[in-house]
C-alpha cells in the first residue's frame, strides 16, 4: 500500500514537471516569436510609412484645378475640341478654309494615344470575320453632301467617338496607377488611389460626350467663316467643368485614411 502511494506521488511530480516544463517552453517559444519578428515588423512599417509620403506628396493639399495642370486635361480637351471644329469646318466650309499643314501636324503630334467608350465602340464599330468582306466605303459626295440643308442634317448626326490624350495626361495617370501598384499598402487605400485613377478615365470619355453635344450648336454660333476660323473652345470647357465629377471628395478620402490609419492626431496631441 505504501508503494503504490508512493508510486502516485512519483507520477504526479512527474505529470506536473512536464506540465510547468511544457508551459515554460511555450512562453518562452512566444516571446521568442514576438523579438523574432518585431524588428521585421519594425521594418515593414518604415517602408509602408515611405509609401504613404509618396502618397501624400502626390494628393496633399492638391485641388481640381492642381490636378488640371499636371494632367493637361484642359490641353487634351483643346486637342479634341481642335479636331471636332475641324469636321465642322470639313462639313460647311471645306473649299473656304484650309488648315495650315504645319497646325495640322503640330494637332497630330500632340495625339499620344486614343480612347474609346464602350457605347461608342459597339455602336461604331462591327467585328469582322476571318474571310467576310468588308462593305464598301460610300463615295465622299455621299458623305459630304453639297446642299445647306442636306450640310446641316448631316451635321447633327456628328459624333465624337474617339478622345486623344497627350504624352503628359499617360504619365500622370500611370504615376498613379505605380503608386496602387505597392504590396505595402492596406487594401482599403489601393481602392481609394483606384477611384481617383477611374474617376480621371471618366472624365475623359466625357470630353467626348460634351463635344458632341455641343457640335449641334456650333451651326447656330458659327455661321460665317469670320466666326468659324475665330473659333473659341472655352465655352465647351466651361460646360464641360460643370459636368465633369470633382476629384476632391476622393483626395479628401484618401488623406483622411492615412491620417486615420498612422493615428496622427494621437500623435500630435
Amino acid at each position: 500500500m505504501e508503494n503504490l502511494e508512493l508510486e502516485d506521488w512519483k507520477n504526479i511530480f512527474n505529470i506536473g514537471f512536464f506540465l510547468v516544463v511544457g508551459t515554460i517552453g511555450i512562453l518562452s517559444y512566444l516571446q521568442a516569436r514576438k523579438t523574432l519578428f518585431s524588428p521585421i515588423k519594425t521594418e515593414i512599417f518604415k517602408l509602408q510609412v515611405e509609401e504613404f509620403k509618396k502618397i501624400l506628396e502626390a494628393f496633399n493639399y492638391k485641388n481640381q484645378k492642381q490636378f488640371d495642370k499636371e494632367t493637361g486635361i484642359q490641353e487634351v480637351f483643346n486637342i479634341n475640341a481642335c479636331k471636332m471644329h475641324l469636321n465642322y469646318i470639313n462639313c460647311f466650309f471645306k473649299d473656304q478654309v484650309q488648315p495650315s499643314e504645319e497646325f495640322s501636324k503640330e494637332l497630330e503630334t500632340a495625339v499620344y494615344g486614343t480612347v474609346i467608350s464602350k457605347e461608342n465602340f459597339l455602336k461604331n464599330f462591327r467585328h469582322i470575320s476571318v474571310g467576310e468582306e468588308m462593305e464598301e466605303v460610300p463615295p465622299i459626295s455621299d458623305r459630304n453632301p453639297v446642299e445647306p440643308a442636306l450640310k446641316l442634317a448631316k451635321w447633327h448626326e456628328y459624333e465624337q467617338v474617339e478622345v486623344n490624350y497627350t504624352k503628359k495626361y499617360n504619365d500622370a495617370i500611370e504615376e498613379l496607377s505605380n503608386l496602387a501598384s505597392s504590396p505595402l499598402l492596406p487594401k482599403e487605400l489601393v481602392e481609394k488611389i483606384h477611384k481617383i485613377i477611374e474617376i480621371n478615365r471618366s472624365n475623359l470619355t466625357l470630353i467626348g460626350d460634351v463635344l458632341t453635344e455641343a457640335a449641334k450648336k456650333m451651326p447656330t454660333q458659327y455661321t460665317t467663316i469670320d466666326q468659324t476660323v475665330k473659333f473659341d473652345p472655352t465655352w465647351i470647357w466651361n460646360e464641360y467643368n460643370s459636368s465633369r465629377e470633382s476629384l476632391d471628395q476622393s483626395v479628401n478620402d484618401i488623406l483622411s485614411y492615412i491620417n486615420k490609419h498612422l493615428k496622427i492626431n494621437e500623435i500630435m496631441k
